[in-house]
């Protein structure tokens, strides 16, 4: 359990993190890179701070960004540490400006050489198609792939009352909503970012061991793609390789898409219906 004494957070807006630490089952210890994704006005500044145990990030209720630049903080949890990137408004649907692809690239940096987890921050109740497109986006930046390296984090889980998480995503009849935890592999987290002590504690703990689990799952290695491995990240290779991993995106969709059993039930009742008709026609001829 985490305690103020086992706490650090250390700022690090400005550098990045560029130690290297051997991976889990290999010996050494492990400091963990995550990255909060998610649209502007989620929460990610908050629960990044959550995470830490500090307002290490600027969070406030805002209709504009309040983060306008991606920064970095490091914490201790367990033993080890871990990396929190906040990220600027890079995960809106828009056409990525000069400025986007600034902010992407500094976001490579800070979780160089690749972060083991992803958080996608959402409000609970509120999965709009805002959240779905800031999804997309975050494969159209990192690859269809980084899915498998997501875990979706609802913010406000105070606003369940006695219900559980589980019974809320069980229960959705957001469809879109019900796909991306699906692709995520149904990872899933609750945050309360007003929550403090023991409360805060739990919630960091579960996200820790959920982020171990999956690490794991993933061979005990970190998420990397092509702007990782680049020798010199430009606006121009960022444009390149985001224009690569959408259209990678778009026809995966396209052929991913399976009918549901009540689409193949209903049609398979219209071609039944079609035959009796057409043979009830033939027998009134005869």
């Amino acid at each position: 359990m985490l305690t103020p004494q086992s706490l650090r957070v250390y700022s690090s807006v400005t550098v990045a993190v560029r130690r290297v630490y051997m991976q889990p089952g290999v010996g050494g210890g492990l400091e963990m890179r995550l990255i909060l994704a998610g649209k502007a006005g989620g929460g990610k500044s908050a629960t990044g701070n959550t995470l830490l145990g500090e307002c290490v990030f600027e969070s406030k209720l805002s209709t504009q960004p309040v983060t306008v630049s991606c920064a970095s903080a490091q914490g201790h949890w367990d033993g080890e540490d871990f990396t929190v990137v906040d990220t600027a408004d890079i995960f809106n649907p828009g056409s990525p400006s000069s400025e986007v692809h600034q902010e992407i690239i500094r976001c490579i940096r800070l979780s160089s050489p690749g972060p083991h987890a992803l958080l996608l921050v959402t409000q609970l109740g509120r999965f709009t198609q805002e959240d779905e497109e800031a999804a997309e986006r975050l494969q159209d930046i990192f690859g269809a792939d980084v899915l498998q390296h997501t875990i979706i984090i609802f913010t406000r889980a105070e606003e369940l009352g006695e219900r559980s998480l589980h019974d809320y995503v069980s229960c959705t009849d957001n469809k879109a909503l019900r796909k991306l935890i699906e692709r995520c592999g149904n990872r899933y987290c609750g945050f309360n970012n007003r929550a403090v002590g023991a409360e805060r504690d739990h919630q960091v703990m579960e996200l820790m061991g959920m982020v171990r689990c999956m690490v794991q799952v993933n061979g005990d290695r970190y998420y990397s793609n092509e702007m990782y491995l680049e020798p010199i990240l430009t606006e121009e290779k960022v444009a390149y390789h985001m224009e690569r991993y959408r259209a990678g995106r778009i026809k995966r969709a396209r052929f991913s898409w399976r009918p549901s059993r009540r689409v193949v039930l209903a049609c398979a009742l219209i071609v039944l219906i079609i035959i009796v008709i057409t043979l009830g026609i033939l027998i009134a001829r005869l």
